[in-house]
């Protein structure tokens, strides 16, 4: 029996050439449009040959993007933001270096290499995330893969698919000899067994077969994967280190000896890095601050009106090395705050034990201002904190700031934590907030300092923006 025709290569294959026209249509009107304003901006009229602007220029900043895999791999967004932001910084570099080699094609100038330098960056990316948004909106250029292990870990991935633009799989369905998640059998097809998927794969012509079974045994995974490999062009699999720091990792193969060796680095350990985020942090306080002045002034006039006591409730945290810092916040609460939660306590018994996992009380809590309700949910009483990013207490990004008398509950993991400034925003802020228990925050804590880049960082700001749009998890 003839394989049948392999359409999933012929997709991604259409797909590289959509995203290379895109890309393309991005540098030429990012060159335009940079010409365009600097012509508006100076009094001398700037022009470029037209081999440069349509094929030299445009192919130079292709190559590059190429060189990534940006066209033949699906990524996680922040993978492919990371990987196009390198890309125009290479092609900037090599445009700079073959115009200044051959002046005659050019006559502009400073001006022009900033915008153009800044409209390609935007041009790219826009166009970029916009296609694979309303791709991924109309389940549209999908590429169609199937898994072998139907248990929580697929679950997780499946999840994390479906929320990352980067990705538009269609699942056929599983392999497995006993599915663990009975919400994928209500959505997918179970295919077969585990011993059936080579048979049935080869019949079915898809480029890519993920296997997420990470508690197989080595001898049978190596057996599936050997089985399976012939007939795809992709394996991905999930290997049974899950909670392991992984983004900073590289591999080298110890050919004789048949051994995959697996370098952690502790990115935040490195002089480099550490300036790095303290850059990106001083840009964002000093920039954003100045950006929500008015509405720092505007909510101390309403918590003065609201309430009496101080603006600011200032508060002791944990700092970075483990030493205790002055945090600001705006006051949400009364000034007897304790006491009144003493009173509620005793009229609502339940409510303690609540406090004692989260932290925090759910629904009402009675010490909260009128005032203090909206800044809270909104996090604006959190703004006042970046003037301790400024002075270089806290961090934009970070884990959670931790109170002294937490030190004890945390354990073993402060060393952790407390290798980096804690931030205004972070992980367990993001994908859970007060909703998370305490032991929960205090993994995922330690999973971004571990995993710790400014891609990292990036993504965490945007998710931000969006959980405080919802309000998730705030009380």
């Amino acid at each position: 029996m003839s394989k049948p025709a392999n359409y999933g290569t012929v997709r991604a294959e259409g797909l590289s050439v959509f995203f290379a026209v895109l890309d393309y249509i991005a540098v030429i009107i990012a060159e335009i449009a940079a010409f365009g304003l600097q012509n508006l901006l100076t009094s001398d009229e700037y022009r470029i040959g037209g081999t440069y602007l349509f094929l030299w220029v445009p192919l130079i900043f292709l190559i590059f993007l190429y060189s990534t895999r940006a066209y033949t791999h699906m990524q996680p967004v922040i993978i492919i933001v990371r990987d196009v932001c390198h890309s125009v910084g290479y092609g900037i570099v090599t445009c700079l270096v073959i115009l200044y080699l051959f002046q005659n094609a050019l006559t502009g100038g400073r001006l022009y290499v900033l915008l153009f330098a800044v409209l390609v960056l935007f041009d790219i990316l826009v166009l970029r995330l916009g296609a694979r948004y309303i791709l991924k909106r109309r389940h549209m250029l999908e590429e169609p893969v199937v898994f072998v292990g139907a248990g929580v870990t697929a679950e997780r991935v499946i999840d994390y698919f479906e929320r990352d633009i980067g990705y538009r799989y269609r699942v056929l369905g599983f392999f497995d000899d006993n599915p663990k998640s009975d919400m994928l059998m209500k959505h997918y097809p179970l295919l077969g067994k585990v011993e059936d998927a080579a048979d049935e794969i080869a019949k079915m012509g898809i480029d890519t077969v993920i296997i997420t079974a990470p508690g197989m045994n080595k001898d049978n995974l190596g057996r599936l994967i050997a089985s399976i490999q012939p007939h795809v062009r992709f394996i991905d699999y999930v290997p049974d280190l899950i909670g392991t720091p992984m983004s900073s990792i590289t591999v080298d193969t110890l050919f004789s000896e048949k051994i995959m060796l697996m370098k952690l680095h502790n990115n935040l350990a490195g002089r480099r890095n550490r300036l790095e985020k303290r850059l990106f942090d001083l840009v964002c306080s000093v920039l954003g601050g100045i950006l929500i002045l008015p509405i720092i002034i505007v909510t101390a006039i309403l918590i003065k009106l609201d309430s009496p006591g101080p603006v600011f409730y200032n508060a002791a945290r944990i700092g970075r090395g483990g030493r205790e810092f002055t945090c600001f916040k705006f006051r949400s609460m009364f000034v007897n705050g304790d006491d009144m939660l003493e009173d509620y306590f005793k009229e609502h018994p339940a409510a303690r034990h609540d406090w004692a996992k989260y932290a925090k009380i759910k629904g009402r809590d009675p010490r909260v201002t009128r005032v203090g309700r909206f800044i809270r949910r909104t996090s604006i009483d959190e703004l006042p904190q970046v003037w301790n990013v400024i002075i270089g207490d806290m961090s934009i990004v970070g884990p959670r700031p931790y109170l002294p008398r937490e030190k004890e509950r945390i354990g073993g993991s402060l060393s952790t934590i407390t290798l980096t400034p804690p931030g205004i925003t972070g992980y367990w802020q993001t994908c859970g907030r007060a909703d998370t228990t305490f032991e929960e925050r205090i993994a995922m804590d330690k999973w971004y300092v571990r995993n710790w880049s400014i891609w990292l960082d990036l993504l965490y700001l945007a998710k931000t923006f969006s959980a405080v749009v919802d309000s998730k998890g705030a009380y």
